[in-house]
């Protein structure tokens, strides 16, 4: 499968990575295309490097990595019409980091980060997935005390098939369907709290587990 990627940071390049290894073709959309020199190089034959619209012609599926300030930006550079009938899988979270660290969460319920990108795209299929993770562990999420579970949202069934399907061949067990895209919001607010948990103890290799009686 062709896979589009926006972002040029470590979770655009981990994801392309582990893609790639799935043996699927990925291409990586950027504004800079100089600062994925590195990534290219090391990344295999299948893995291609572009813009934003590059990217987003090229991916029958699109992820968006972004960090959230640019994201609306870089939907907008790559042509609204490359998305159309597409799926596109959202891993942004809704940080502002102009405070420094730790960033402020500017989500809001009915007004998440999901649901703003799947109103961006009415056109597409929009699945809320992999936010709530660190990158080092997006690609199999194997640690000492378990296998983390991973949250899911969106509005379009047959997308999430395809988007457990994708998490699935990168190493997931445990995928939850958490309902439809307004449930984006909570699912980056589980990042924030992620997030704070890395802050407060200086631990970054932690995840989720939902656990049942």
């Amino acid at each position: 499968m062709d896979i589009g990627i926006l972002g040029s940071g470590t979770v655009a390049q981990q994801m392309g990575i582990g893609l790639l290894k799935s043996n699927h073709n990925v291409k990586l959309g950027t504004r800079t295309q100089s600062k994925l020199d590195d990534w290219l190089m090391k990344a295999g034959k299948n893995a291609k490097v572009g813009s934003f619209s590059d990217a987003t012609e090229f991916g029958e599926i699109i992820l968006i990595a972004t960090s959230w300030e640019g994201t609306e930006s870089a939907i907008d550079l790559s042509g609204k019409n490359n998305f159309k009938n597409k799926i596109v899988i959202d891993i942004t979270n809704p940080l502002d980091f102009s405070n420094g660290m730790p960033p402020k969460f500017v989500s809001a319920l009915g007004s998440s980060a999901g649901e703003r990108i799947q109103n961006w795209l009415p056109d597409s299929k929009v699945v809320k997935a992999f936010n709530t993770v660190s990158s080092n562990i997006m690609i199999n999420p194997k640690l000492e005390e378990g296998d983390p579970d991973l949250l899911i949202a969106g509005n379009d069934l047959d997308a999430k098939k395809t988007v457990v399907g994708i998490a699935k061949s990168l190493g997931w067990k445990n995928i939850i369907d958490m309902g439809n895209i307004s449930e984006s919001f909570f699912l980056e607010a589980f990042a924030m709290l992620w997030i704070h948990f890395g802050f407060k103890y200086n631990h970054w290799t932690h995840a989720f587990k939902l656990l049942y009686k």
